[in-house]
């Protein structure tokens, strides 16, 4: 299986450097790796489309730094594996609020390398429940499934209310719907297709999603009431 990588690195000596562990690496984990470099946080951002498995970013980027690079990534692409690559350790724990997942510190050791890059494949590996992708005004926008509360639809107007917060796009409800796992995802009234892992209590005609309550319609009320039961492995 290939993996597409993406370099976030101005030194084109480190680079090379990720890149030959890249290549070492390779035959022993049974990956091919799609490399691309870029040398600052613009560059990378500018082109950005989800389609990577793993982000090496460096946090000394010329312009804008990996750290505020990291944040504007999260906007768009919420599970991307991410790993600061970097000589400024005293940032580490900044890493946390953008979730990255380790850090490499420079001069990146081979040893040190495959211990965090067999973590990243593997967390690819464990992230079962997959991702979808949203059209939004200023791009594309990746998140997994398992972030979604619900979505809501109002004319050919989406809102997608997550966990990270809403998205709006255009579209309509019926096709996003044939992208989701019916066992997962259930229509409560022709507005709402709701996320059964968020779902909190059922209050009459209303499902309790935290701090949101939906309308059950009555005649999608018995269907709703089988799909949380199924879900939740008859344990209503």
């Amino acid at each position: 299986m290939t993996r597409v990588i993406a370099i976030v690195e101005d030194d084109p000596a480190e680079a090379d450097v990720l890149r030959s562990h890249f290549k070492r690496f390779a035959p022993d984990s049974g990956e091919e790796f799609d490399i691309q470099w870029f040398q600052d946080g613009d560059a990378f951002l500018s082109t950005y489309q989800p389609i990577y498995d793993l982000v090496l970013m460096d946090i000394d980027l010329p312009g804008i730094n990996g750290l505020a690079t990291a944040e504007r990534l999260r906007r768009v692409d919420h599970s991307v594996a991410l790993v600061f690559v970097t000589n400024l350790a005293r940032y580490a724990a900044k890493g946390y609020a953008v979730d990255a997942m380790d850090f490499l510190l420079k001069p990146v050791s081979y040893a040190n390398f495959t211990l965090t890059v067999r973590r990243a494949l593997q967390r690819c590996r464990q992230h079962l429940q997959p991702d979808l992708l949203i059209n939004i005004p200023d791009g594309v926008y990746r998140i997994s499934i398992s972030r979604i509360k619900y979505i809501e639809v109002t004319n050919h107007t989406l809102v997608y209310h997550t966990t990270e917060g809403s998205l709006s796009s255009t579209g309509n409800l019926k096709d996003v719907e044939s992208k989701l796992p019916s066992s997962q995802f259930v229509r409560c009234n022709r507005c709402y297709l709701v996320n059964l892992a968020f779902v909190r209590a059922v209050r009459g005609h209303r499902l309790v999603l935290d701090m949101d309550e939906l309308q059950i319609s009555r005649p999608k009320r018995t269907a709703v009431l089988e799909a949380l039961n199924n879900y939740l492995g008859g344990g209503i």
